[in-house]
């Protein structure tokens, strides 16, 4: 099966790598060249016209201009893949939605849901029954207990921690290496163990 990729920048590297060994033919790149004009040996285009591909993947961390590019390539009839490193773990009954991407050395334990367009990032772990959000980042290393709930546009940093049955609401931010033992209102930015709103954050 043969993937397009749209983003040119370090993630995107560890998507194309991931997805190759995956099965994936990686067959084109679509961003702004930077130093080089390719992508692990994939040829940086500015548009995907002229690529023949079955599916498409977003490789961007932002998780807002992940969603716009996802909602664009959608509107211009291309068909989301999810890519799952073949080391991530998958429990039984997880369902993984279009456009997922499911990073090396993942853990996704029994009736867990990972959305549309989300990021489960290297190392991470997301236990049982836990909702992952559309358009959601968890950061490297991050570790998510049973029954927790991720908003849309989610973004947890690299080495978060979060108590069992805890939400974070939609666009939410939780800085890196932070706990999370109380749920986090949407559009609200929370740090530290245990984490608390930053200055000016929503509470």
């Amino acid at each position: 099966m043969k993937l397009l990729v749209v983003g040119a920048g370090g993630h995107a590297k560890v998507v194309i790598d991931a997805a190759r060994d995956a099965g994936w033919d990686v067959v084109g790149v679509i961003g702004a060249p930077r130093e080089r004009p390719d992508v692990l040996g994939v040829p940086i285009s500015a548009t995907a016209d002229g690529i023949d591909a079955d599916a498409f993947i977003v490789a961007v961390g932002d998780n807002r201009q992940r969603a716009a590019l996802f909602a664009e390539n959608v509107a211009a009839g291309r068909t989301p893949a999810a890519v799952v490193h073949p080391s991530a773990i998958i429990g039984t009954d997880v369902t993984i939605g279009a456009g997922a991407f499911i990073a090396p050395g993942v853990i996704v334990n029994v009736d867990a849901t990972v959305g549309v367009n989300s990021i489960l990032n290297t190392g991470c772990s997301v236990d049982h029954d836990c909702a992952i959000g559309a358009h959601a980042h968890v950061g490297p290393g991050s570790a998510l207990c049973g029954g927790v709930r991720l908003g849309e546009g989610v973004l947890l940093g690299v080495g978060c921690s979060v108590i069992p049955l805890r939400s974070v609401g939609d666009w939410a931010t939780v800085g890196a290496g932070a706990t999370v033992v109380d749920d986090v209102p949407a559009s609200a930015t929370y740090a530290g163990v245990p984490a608390k709103p930053l200055h000016g954050s929503e509470s």
